[in-house]
């Protein structure tokens, strides 16, 4: 009971903040004396003109939503708003936007008259374009130049090099290349001759076709074997029955002009292989080819001849005309070919360049001849090789020193012209720049709210008078508070902002945290950071810029938790505990609290009972009185944290 006496004590002495927060921290060993003090009453203490209730209740467990959030005073601007002016003196040429106009970023309001930038940027343009045309053509000169006085040290080199070989040496090459010389005429002039054999048995070849092709065709018109070469028949007999006497007659020409052609070129060469006379050979193939154009002759007549074949009985029916007819076509392009090979084996003997032997020993000849030539003047040309090789010395010294001068001197004129470039560069992005300041652009979608000149008007002209043009973007306020280095670590961007006005009371509006400045504020040796606050225009409501805002950030909360009064808690070392309805102490976890009202995460169940301290404080002593006489008890036992919060439903009082 001493502990009850003392605690009733300093509640007396008017100390009641006091008292609660030692209640916070220190244990209080309460539980024995619960069940003698449970009876319940209070104490009516008086101190200054408040008076301060201390009464011993018992209280339910029961749920409740806990939050914690952090207020404070903000103030309203829009998102943008800006006011824009030229800085430059001019005319106002154009005025693109009036007032109340909607205008998107980089949009043009308005334009100064832009002659004087205009022609600044037309004459920096020039020259820029005057300094690159220089720089090209040194660039280029410097190529050239450097490149003539290069190939002259190169030239004096490569002669001095050829100066310095070894004559006796360069004789022998001769010698030996000479010596090459005259075995490829050798195998050149042996090539050529088997060449010229390779063609007689070519043309013997085709004689002999075209021997064969004779026999074929008779075979087909006179319905009999023949004889080859001297001995074919002397008379020509047509087996068939024919209704164009004619071409009966042309047919037998055809076949006398044709044999006799090819009995003549028999009689006039015999055999043509192994002849190597380019003339016998040239003469034989232009008779072969005469003969191979009567035999074409021979077989188109004939075919044509065959057209008009009747057929006999048993003898010739359609059928084998049709094949004798395809078979006289056949020989018609045997001949035709015949021609073509004669004629091919022709140009190769006589054009130029199709003999390929031929042009390859007279290239061999020549070859040789120019070889024999330098071989004979070679003595002359080394000894004034080996008298000019000092003179080459000497030249070559005079020519590197020529070069390095050249490159030194033409490098400094380029970089210099490139300075002058640049600098020309320089000057026309500058005036570019400079035309910028002849245009208003939007920095930002919004509307136009005032537009100060008009087309005409002359812009500073007068020192003393600044005309504007003001762009705002309503779709959108910023709310900025200040929030100090404890409460800005429990928010983040994208979190949730209730906003209230004085202005408008009752209402609260939605807003987003858009961003926190990390940007430290130092005022009075308290640090703060500014935090935005986006909020969207009201449709029904007002806002204005400038507006001071009360804003609630909710930080944290538990939905539904088991609750219990913050005074209703104890502390013991690291344990926290409450007194039970019994008077015995209960070991509890807690969770999130308000400062009124704390969350047990275990030790106690929705419903259980338990002792809870409830202070009020009245203006008059009659009302404690009142209180007093209306209720008894004791101050229940155990301590808790105290907090500004807020919270709603959960523990009950009995």
């Amino acid at each position: 009971m001493s502990y009850f006496s003392s605690l009733l004590s300093r509640l007396r002495s008017g100390n009641l903040p006091r008292l609660l927060a030692e209640l916070q921290w220190k244990s209080v060993l309460l539980g024995l004396a619960t069940p003698l003090v449970f009876a319940g009453g209070y104490g009516v203490l008086k101190a200054d003109s408040v008076d301060q209730t201390v009464l011993a209740d018992l209280v339910t467990v029961g749920r409740r939503n806990i939050s914690l959030s952090i207020k404070a005073l903000g103030t309203v601007t829009l998102a943008n708003e800006q006011q824009m002016r030229f800085n430059v003196q001019g005319k106002v040429q154009k005025v693109h936007v009036k007032v109340g106009d909607a205008v998107q970023r980089n949009a043009l309001i308005a334009e100064l008259d832009k002659t004087d930038p205009n022609a600044d940027i037309r004459q920096a343009q020039l020259a820029v374009n005057d300094a690159v045309l220089r720089l090209q053509e040194l660039q280029a000169g410097r190529n050239q130049t450097l490149l003539s006085a290069q190939n002259s040290v190169r030239d004096l080199e490569r002669q001095l090099e050829e100066a310095h070989g070894d004559l006796p040496s360069q004789q022998m090459q001769v010698k030996d290349t000479v010596a090459q010389a005259e075995r490829t005429v050798l195998e050149k002039e042996a090539a050529y001759k088997k060449s010229l054999r390779d063609l007689g048995v070519s043309i013997e070849n085709a004689i002999t076709d075209a021997d064969s092709l004779l026999d074929d065709i008779i075979s087909i018109l006179s319905g009999e074997s023949v004889i080859r070469g001297a001995t074919r028949y002397k008379t020509f007999d047509i087996d068939f029955l024919f209704n164009d006497y004619t071409l009966k007659t042309k047919t037998e020409f055809a076949y006398y002009d044709a044999t006799n052609a090819y009995n003549a070129l028999r009689e006039k060469y015999g055999s043509l292989i192994n002849v190597e006379d380019t003339k016998k050979l040239q003469s034989a193939l232009q008779d072969a080819i005469d003969m191979a154009q009567k035999i074409s002759d021979f077989t188109n007549v004939s075919y044509s001849f065959l057209k008009t074949a009747v057929p006999q009985d048993s003898k010739y029916t359609d059928a084998d005309l049709n094949a004798l007819k395809a078979s006289m076509n056949a020989y018609r392009s045997t001949a035709i070919t015949l021609i073509d090979t004669l004629r091919d084996q022709q140009a190769t003997l006589t054009q130029p360049g199709k003999n390929t032997a031929m042009q390859d020993l007279e290239n061999a000849r020549e070859s040789l001849a120019l070889l024999e030539s330098e071989q004979k003047n070679k003595t002359t040309t080394a000894d004034s090789a080996e008298r000019s090789l000092s003179n080459l010395n000497d030249k070559l010294r005079v020519e590197q020193q020529k070069w390095e001068q050249t490159k030194v001197s033409v490098d400094v004129q380029i970089n210099q012209q490139k300075n002058a470039l640049a600098q020309k560069q320089f000057a026309l992005e500058k005036a570019r720049r400079a035309l910028e300041n002849y245009e208003l652009r939007a920095p930002f979608d919004g509307v136009v709210r005032r537009v100060d000149f008009q087309v005409g008007d002359n812009l500073l002209a007068d020192a003393g008078e600044t005309k504007y043009v003001v762009l705002e973007n309503p779709a959108y306020f910023i709310v900025t508070v200040q929030l100090d280095q404890i409460d800005v670590v429990h928010v983040k961007e994208g979190q949730k902002a209730a906003i209230t006005f004085d202005a408008i009371p009752g209402v609260t509006f939605q807003g987003d945290i858009g961003l926190i400045d990390t940007t430290p504020i130092q005022t009075s040796g308290v640090v703060s950071y500014e935090v935005q606050i986006v909020l969207e225009p009201s449709k029904e409501y007002t806002i204005l810029s400038g507006m001071t805002a009360k804003v609630e950030i909710l930080t944290a909360s538990a939905e539904n938790a088991v609750a219990v009064p913050s005074l209703a808690l104890s502390t013991q070392g690291n344990r926290m505990f409450v007194v039970g309805e019994d008077g015995g102490r209960i070991p509890v976890q807690t969770g999130m609290t308000d400062g009124t009202y704390t969350e047990i995460l275990s030790g106690l169940q929705e419903g259980d009972r338990i002792q809870s301290v409830n202070v009020s404080l009245t203006a008059t002593q009659s009302a404690n009185q009142q209180n007093a006489d209306s209720r008894g008890g004791l101050i229940p036992l155990g301590g808790g944290a105290f907090r500004g919060g807020s919270g709603g439903g959960g523990a009950t009082r009995r």
